[in-house]
């Protein structure tokens, strides 16, 4: 019985080109497995809970690029009035889930930025990191509507400074 040499080296190139498709398609259908973000909470949460950061101390920054001496540090950060008991106060009271984020189970962790001027006023509010429309406008309204602050202080007089406060929208149901 006579083969076909030509015909079986063709086969033989076929069937590697294939294996290798075949290897290459899993190993990717492995790295593609969707796994569970840590930031999704479970469905059966409804009461709201408020939480913030310490980023009251350590996000502030000078608006005024200037080489760090002993004369120009901050001496005073900004601060909310009262201190952090009272911002979470401030939120706690002021916050207002939005129906459309509890109806579709919309949670998480908003960053809003903005500007503490040399008086204590809220300007510039931005949001930094964002879940939802519904969300975000609630969370600018939340930091654009917030009492005066207590300014930043370096050389002895009130300066601008940049905060970055974290908002959280959490759905507790118990």
């Amino acid at each position: 019985m006579k083969f076909n040499t030509n015909k079986l080296e063709q086969t033989r190139g076929l069937i590697l080109q294939l294996s290798i498709a075949a290897v290459l398609f899993i190993i990717l259908a492995v790295f593609n497995i969707e796994t569970k973000n840590s930031e999704n909470y479970p469905k059966n949460f409804v009461e709201i809970n408020l939480e913030t950061d310490n980023f009251l101390t350590n996000e502030n920054i000078l608006i005024r690029p200037l080489p760090i001496t002993q004369e120009n540090i901050i001496t005073k950060q900004a601060k909310f009035p009262g201190g952090k008991t009272a911002l979470h106060e401030y939120f706690k009271n002021n916050i207002n889930y939005p129906e459309e984020a509890k109806q579709n189970n919309i949670q998480g962790r908003v960053y809003v930025k903005f500007t503490i001027t040399r008086y204590g006023k809220i300007k510039k509010a931005e949001i930094i990191r964002n879940i939802s429309p519904c969300i975000d406008t609630e969370a600018l309204k939340l930091i654009k509507n917030m009492p005066d602050w207590i300014p930043a202080e370096y050389n002895n007089e009130t300066t601008e400074s940049i905060q970055i406060l974290p908002v959280v929208f959490l759905i507790n149901k118990r």
